[in-house]
Protein backbone atom coordinates (compact mmCIF):
# COMPACT_ATOMS: atom_id res chain seq x y z
CA UNK A 1 0.00 0.00 0.00
CA UNK A 2 1.46 2.76 -1.26
CA UNK A 3 -0.27 5.77 1.15
CA UNK A 4 1.18 5.78 4.66
CA UNK A 5 -0.49 3.45 7.43
CA UNK A 6 -2.84 5.29 10.13
CA UNK A 7 -0.08 5.41 12.82
CA UNK A 8 2.28 7.31 10.59
CA UNK A 9 -0.19 9.26 9.35
CA UNK A 10 -2.41 10.50 12.63
CA UNK A 11 -0.68 8.99 15.45
CA UNK A 12 -3.29 6.41 16.22
CA UNK A 13 -1.59 3.42 18.07
CA UNK A 14 -1.43 -0.10 16.75
CA UNK A 15 -4.37 -1.86 18.24
CA UNK A 16 -6.51 1.15 16.94
CA UNK A 17 -5.60 0.80 13.68
CA UNK A 18 -5.90 -2.97 13.63
CA UNK A 19 -9.80 -1.93 15.20
CA UNK A 20 -10.16 0.00 12.06
CA UNK A 21 -8.93 -2.35 9.83
CA UNK A 22 -11.58 -4.56 11.14
CA UNK A 23 -14.16 -2.66 10.51
CA UNK A 24 -12.79 -1.98 6.50
CA UNK A 25 -11.31 1.00 7.05
CA UNK A 26 -7.68 0.76 6.28
CA UNK A 27 -6.34 4.40 4.54
CA UNK A 28 -6.96 7.88 5.12
CA UNK A 29 -9.35 8.32 2.49
CA UNK A 30 -11.44 5.59 3.80
CA UNK A 31 -11.39 7.17 7.06
CA UNK A 32 -12.63 10.51 5.68
CA UNK A 33 -15.56 9.09 3.92
CA UNK A 34 -16.63 6.57 6.57
CA UNK A 35 -20.05 7.36 8.69
CA UNK A 36 -18.66 8.00 12.11
CA UNK A 37 -21.57 6.24 14.15
CA UNK A 38 -21.16 3.18 11.84
CA UNK A 39 -17.54 2.59 11.93
CA UNK A 40 -17.81 3.58 16.22
CA UNK A 41 -20.25 0.29 16.04
CA UNK A 42 -18.36 -1.49 13.93
CA UNK A 43 -14.66 -1.39 15.09
CA UNK A 44 -15.79 -0.61 19.29
CA UNK A 45 -14.38 2.34 19.37
CA UNK A 46 -16.30 5.33 20.71
CA UNK A 47 -18.01 7.68 18.02
CA UNK A 48 -16.10 10.54 19.69
CA UNK A 49 -12.33 9.41 19.21
CA UNK A 50 -13.80 8.37 15.55
CA UNK A 51 -14.73 11.67 14.68
CA UNK A 52 -11.55 13.14 16.18
CA UNK A 53 -9.61 10.57 14.16
CA UNK A 54 -11.69 11.62 10.98
CA UNK A 55 -10.30 15.55 11.78
CA UNK A 56 -6.59 14.64 11.64
CA UNK A 57 -7.18 12.80 8.63
CA UNK A 58 -8.63 15.79 6.67
CA UNK A 59 -5.55 17.59 8.46
CA UNK A 60 -3.89 14.99 7.11
CA UNK A 61 -4.68 15.99 3.54
CA UNK A 62 -3.81 13.37 0.29
CA UNK A 63 -1.34 10.59 0.70
CA UNK A 64 2.49 11.62 0.95
CA UNK A 65 1.27 15.17 1.78
CA UNK A 66 2.88 15.57 5.06
CA UNK A 67 6.64 13.69 3.66
CA UNK A 68 9.75 15.38 5.14
CA UNK A 69 11.43 16.63 1.86
CA UNK A 70 15.11 16.66 3.25
CA UNK A 71 14.60 13.22 5.18
CA UNK A 72 13.79 12.06 1.62
CA UNK A 73 16.10 13.88 -0.09
CA UNK A 74 18.87 12.89 2.10
CA UNK A 75 17.58 9.34 1.96
CA UNK A 76 17.89 9.58 -1.80
CA UNK A 77 21.46 10.67 -1.39
CA UNK A 78 22.48 8.09 0.99
CA UNK A 79 21.60 5.03 -1.06
CA UNK A 80 23.76 6.57 -3.93
CA UNK A 81 26.66 6.80 -1.27
CA UNK A 82 26.01 3.21 -0.26
CA UNK A 83 26.12 1.66 -3.97
CA UNK A 84 28.98 3.87 -4.87
CA UNK A 85 30.77 2.22 -1.49
CA UNK A 86 30.15 -0.90 -2.23
CA UNK A 87 30.86 -1.03 -5.54
CA UNK A 88 34.32 0.02 -4.99
CA UNK A 89 34.67 -2.41 -1.89
CA UNK A 90 34.11 -4.97 -4.61
CA UNK A 91 36.66 -4.00 -6.80
CA UNK A 92 38.85 -3.27 -4.25
CA UNK A 93 38.27 -7.18 -2.79
CA UNK A 94 39.16 -8.74 -6.24
CA UNK A 95 42.19 -11.11 -5.42
CA UNK A 96 43.36 -12.58 -2.06
CA UNK A 97 46.01 -10.02 -1.71
CA UNK A 98 43.26 -7.18 -1.64
CA UNK A 99 42.00 -8.21 1.58
CA UNK A 100 43.50 -5.85 3.73
CA UNK A 101 42.40 -3.07 1.34
CA UNK A 102 39.07 -4.11 1.30
CA UNK A 103 38.81 -3.97 4.98
CA UNK A 104 39.78 -0.26 4.87
CA UNK A 105 37.09 0.61 2.54
CA UNK A 106 34.69 -1.36 4.71
CA UNK A 107 35.89 0.83 7.78
CA UNK A 108 35.35 3.93 5.49
CA UNK A 109 31.95 3.07 4.24
CA UNK A 110 31.00 2.46 8.16
CA UNK A 111 32.21 5.50 9.20
CA UNK A 112 29.98 7.74 6.72
CA UNK A 113 27.37 5.71 8.02
CA UNK A 114 27.78 6.77 10.93
CA UNK A 115 27.50 10.49 9.63
CA UNK A 116 24.49 9.80 7.67
CA UNK A 117 23.11 8.24 11.06
CA UNK A 118 24.23 11.37 13.18
CA UNK A 119 21.95 13.54 10.55
CA UNK A 120 19.47 11.16 11.02
CA UNK A 121 19.34 11.08 14.84
CA UNK A 122 19.63 15.27 14.81
CA UNK A 123 16.41 14.99 12.49
CA UNK A 124 14.40 12.90 15.02
CA UNK A 125 15.71 15.34 18.19
CA UNK A 126 14.38 18.47 16.27
CA UNK A 127 11.27 16.89 15.50
CA UNK A 128 10.96 15.27 19.05
CA UNK A 129 11.26 18.62 21.05
CA UNK A 130 8.24 19.97 18.59
CA UNK A 131 6.23 17.04 20.15
CA UNK A 132 7.45 18.12 23.29
CA UNK A 133 6.31 21.95 22.66
CA UNK A 134 2.65 20.35 21.80
CA UNK A 135 2.41 18.03 24.30
CA UNK A 136 3.40 21.46 26.89
CA UNK A 137 0.47 23.53 24.62
CA UNK A 138 -1.88 20.24 24.88
CA UNK A 139 -2.37 20.27 21.31
CA UNK A 140 -2.35 16.39 20.33
CA UNK A 141 -3.72 16.79 16.67
CA UNK A 142 -0.04 18.89 16.31
CA UNK A 143 1.85 16.28 18.17
CA UNK A 144 0.64 13.69 16.05
CA UNK A 145 1.37 15.56 13.14
CA UNK A 146 4.98 16.20 14.75
CA UNK A 147 5.13 12.43 15.38
CA UNK A 148 5.25 11.49 12.04
CA UNK A 149 8.13 13.19 11.16
CA UNK A 150 9.40 11.97 13.87
CA UNK A 151 8.76 8.65 12.37
CA UNK A 152 9.95 9.61 8.96
CA UNK A 153 13.82 10.35 10.82
CA UNK A 154 13.55 7.30 12.69
CA UNK A 155 12.90 4.63 9.58
CA UNK A 156 15.95 6.73 7.72
CA UNK A 157 18.17 5.64 11.18
CA UNK A 158 17.22 2.19 10.22
CA UNK A 159 18.04 2.41 6.85
CA UNK A 160 21.60 3.84 6.97
CA UNK A 161 22.92 2.59 10.88
CA UNK A 162 25.52 -0.08 10.42
CA UNK A 163 25.01 -3.31 12.16
CA UNK A 164 26.48 -2.38 15.48
CA UNK A 165 23.87 0.26 15.87
CA UNK A 166 20.91 -1.70 15.33
CA UNK A 167 19.79 -2.98 18.21
CA UNK A 168 19.57 0.88 19.16
CA UNK A 169 17.65 1.69 16.39
CA UNK A 170 15.31 -1.20 16.97
CA UNK A 171 14.76 -0.03 20.85
CA UNK A 172 14.15 3.72 19.79
CA UNK A 173 11.32 2.43 17.04
CA UNK A 174 9.74 0.39 20.16
CA UNK A 175 10.03 3.25 22.30
CA UNK A 176 8.59 5.53 19.66
CA UNK A 177 5.66 3.23 19.10
CA UNK A 178 4.90 3.27 22.47
CA UNK A 179 5.10 7.35 22.22
CA UNK A 180 2.34 6.86 19.65
CA UNK A 181 0.01 4.80 21.37
CA UNK A 182 0.14 7.42 24.47
CA UNK A 183 -0.25 10.10 22.03
CA UNK A 184 -3.30 8.33 20.26
CA UNK A 185 -4.73 7.90 23.52
CA UNK A 186 -4.01 11.57 25.01
CA UNK A 187 -2.58 9.70 27.94
CA UNK A 188 -0.64 11.62 30.79
CA UNK A 189 2.50 9.80 30.63
CA UNK A 190 2.75 10.37 26.75
CA UNK A 191 5.51 13.26 27.96
CA UNK A 192 7.52 10.59 30.05
CA UNK A 193 7.29 8.23 27.37
CA UNK A 194 8.78 11.09 25.00
CA UNK A 195 11.53 11.52 27.33
CA UNK A 196 12.94 7.53 27.24
CA UNK A 197 12.42 8.21 23.40
CA UNK A 198 15.15 11.30 23.46
CA UNK A 199 17.03 9.59 26.27
CA UNK A 200 17.36 6.66 23.42
CA UNK A 201 18.17 9.14 20.38
CA UNK A 202 21.12 10.59 22.89
CA UNK A 203 22.53 6.97 22.93
CA UNK A 204 22.79 6.84 19.09
CA UNK A 205 24.57 9.83 18.88
CA UNK A 206 28.74 9.00 17.95
CA UNK A 207 31.37 10.83 17.81
CA UNK A 208 32.86 8.87 15.26
CA UNK A 209 30.93 10.16 12.69
CA UNK A 210 32.86 13.80 13.08
CA UNK A 211 35.03 13.43 10.28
Amino acid sequence: MSEKSLVDAIGIDRSAEEALSRAGVRTLDELRAADAESLAAASGVPVDRVREWQQRAARAGPAGKGRNPVATGWTVAIVGLLIAVLIGWAMMAVGANRVKSAEQVRQQAESRLLVALDFAVELAANEAKSVDDALLASNWGSAARRLAQVSNAVNLMGQVAPDSKQPQVDEARELLSQLQGAIGDQSSDARDRLDAFRTALDGLKTSEAEE
